[in-house]
This record gives C-alpha cells, structure tokens and sequence, in this order.
C-alpha cells in the first residue's frame, strides 16, 4: 500500500470525539433530536415538579383535590400526574442526551454473557452530576422534610380525618419515594463516576477477560447496572424512614433507616468494585 493511501481522504467529513459527522442532514438531524428531546424533558419535569408543590399547597390548605378538579373524585389521577410527567421526561431526555452525547453500534463480540448492543455515552462533567445530586436531595427535603416541620409547627391547615390530609400525606409518601430513589441513584452513580477509572487504571492488569469474575461483573454491573438499582431502592427506605415522625412510630424510623443503611452499603461497595468488568464506564451495554 503507498503512503497517499494511507493518507486520510480530504473530503472526509469532521467528525466529534465519538466518530460522529459534525455536519451534514444525519448530524442536523441529531442536533433537532437533542434540542427537541432535551427541551421536552426539561419542560415535563418542571411540569411535574410544580404539580406536587401545587398538591401540597392545595391539601395542605384543608382543600380536597375534587374542590378543584371536579372529575377526580377520589384525587388519584391528579396525584398521579406527576409521575407521568417524570415518565415523559425520562424519555424525552433518553433520546436528547442520546443524541447530544452517544453513540450507538452492535457488539461484534456478543455471547450468552454479554450484551447485544453498545452505547458510547460522553459522561456529564463531576460537577454538573452533583449538582444533580443536590437537586435531588433538595427536592426530597421540600416534599418530606418541610412537611413534618410544618406539622411540627401546626402551620398544616387541614384537618384530622379529612380528605385534603389524607391526600397530603399521600402526595408526602408517592414523592419521597420518587425524589428517594433519584438521590440514591445519582449519588452512588456518582461515587462511582469519580472511582471507576482511577482503579480501572491501578488495577486493570489483575482483570482476565473471559474468567467467570470479569464476565459476573460485566453482567451485574456494566450491563445491567445492579448498583444503581439497589441504590434505588437504598433511596426510597432512607426517603421514607422519616415518615415515622409523623406516624409516631420510632420503629417505622428505625427499620426503614436501618434497611436503607445495608442497601445502601452493599450497592456503595458495588459501584467501588464495577471496574473489575474491565470495561469503559461511559460505555453502555445492552440487550435490547
């Protein structure tokens, strides 16, 4: 082969750091993708957001949702609303930060222990993540924390045995729940963020592709993402642990707390041991 062969062609497109056309009808296309996708979800969530806080006000204010929406006898689609709107948001921002930052392509090497499909994501910077995180963990404290000062304080307007605290306490429960999982999730996903790489590196050599260890941990961990999904759940008993206060039951606190604290745990430990799949942790793999 000459060296003008091996030369690059001129007229080859620009591409980005993941091998992307940066110009031309498909790089266009991703770009109204992103904005369209990211638009929407961000729109969804606020959406959703300001449903809850409005619930919280209306029931809170000894008001039953019926007073407003009057088909809703019961309160439930409306309380319902908002986890919609998060679903709306998910997949929107899937398919916008897809295609602001991925990259997709089958695996050449699929076995019965690997994936089918490979997504190459460009992580979020650490900062941006924790600032997700914090937003998490604020969203959690409005919807459960500054309702049990409120209580604490008498400054709830309902009264006892009435539909509006009832749904209240309802709104309380369902978004802590939601807002419990996201900071979990978020904050162990970002533990791992700052670790992954940095021990990958140090102790890369020790991985043996193929070896029953290397293909459990690409399994549990790189395809299927274990980790985050026991912080999940880790999220929503720690989220929910306060609720004892209200219910007056110190062994609703503790139990919650306590298995919340071992979730936790084991999916911190998880997430400090991911490296050992041997493989990049922007890179995504899948089934599907």
């Amino acid at each position: 082969m000459t060296e003008r062969q091996n030369e690059p062609h001129a007229d080859a497109p620009a591409t980005d750091d993941l091998g992307r056309a940066t110009t031309g009808p498909v790089a266009r296309a991703r770009f109204i993708v992103a904005l369209v996708g990211n638009t929407v979800g961000a729109l969804a969530l606020l959406v959703g957001a300001g449903t809850v806080f409005w619930l919280l006000s209306l029931t809170g204010g000894d008001e039953p949702i019926r007073s407003v929406v009057e088909d809703d006898t019961t309160g439930t689609e409306t309380m319902s609303f908002p986890i919609l709107m998060a679903l709306l948001s998910m997949i929107a921002f899937f398919f916008g930060q897809f295609a602001a930052r991925g990259r997709w392509g089958a695996d050449e090497g699929y076995h019965s222990s690997g994936g089918s499909f490979t997504v190459l994501l460009r992580p979020v910077s650490v900062g941006l993540h924790a600032v997700l995180l914090v937003v998490a963990l604020a969203a959690w404290a409005l919807v459960m924390v500054v309702p049990l000062v409120l209580e604490a304080q008498g400054a709830i307007a309902a009264s006892d045995g009435s539909t509006a605290l009832s749904q209240y306490w309802t709104v309380v429960t369902v978004y802590s729940v939601v807002t419990g999982a996201l900071a979990g999730m978020t904050g162990v996903s970002l533990l791992k963020k700052l670790t992954y790489n940095e021990s990958l590196r140090r102790h890369g050599w020790t991985i043996r592709k193929g070896t029953p260890s290397q293909l459990r941990w690409r399994l549990v961990s790189h395809i299927w993402r274990a980790e985050l999904g026991i912080a999940a759940v880790a999220g929503v008993a720690l989220g929910l642990a306060p609720l004892g206060v209200h219910l007056e039951s110190t062994v609703f606190s503790v139990s919650f707390a306590a298995a919340g604290a071992a979730l936790l745990a084991g999916a911190v430990v998880m997430a400090l041991n991911a490296w050992r799949s041997g493989l990049p942790v922007e890179r995504v793999e899948s089934y599907t």
